[in-house]
């Protein structure tokens, strides 16, 4: 049985999405499904370097997806440092273990989603899909 395939981005131009992952095995297979699906990726395993390259040019991303447990700045508070930058980029949080009061705390600051790193990559793709059509 094949694998399904991610469905694609729907937006005429090429969504540009910031990934942040220190597992840079994980990080190189999310990239390379968010391609697949039509996405341009800029991944970087470095919260801090993530934090420098948004802060650069942060019209330059439509979404954000970082990690929660991450040496440097957690992904909760790389999310805060990013939404003073720039408050309406959607950010997607994705831990292996969401609680709810890193959920509450994420919602709080602003992230829009928060999901679990063992969700299917087609739910991945359908959520990003929302977030970059609402």
């Amino acid at each position: 049985m094949e694998p399904a395939k991610p469905p694609s981005a729907k937006k005429t131009r090429q969504s540009r999405i910031l990934l942040v992952d220190d597992d840079e095995f994980l990080l190189d297979i999310i990239r390379e499904i968010l391609e697949e699906a039509g996405y341009e990726v800029t991944a970087l395993a470095s919260s801090m370097a993530a934090f420098r390259v948004f802060s650069a040019a942060p019209s330059e991303f439509d979404l954000v997806i970082t990690d929660e447990k991450m040496p440097e700045l957690s992904g909760t508070d790389l999310s805060e440092q990013i939404l003073k930058v720039r408050p309406d980029v959607p950010i997607v949080l994705h831990t292996d273990y969401p609680d709810t009061a890193s959920i509450n705390r994420s919602r709080a600051i602003g992230v829009r989603a928060v999901i679990s790193k063992s969700l299917n990559m087609n739910q991945l793709i359908t959520s990003i899909r929302s977030l970059l059509e609402t």
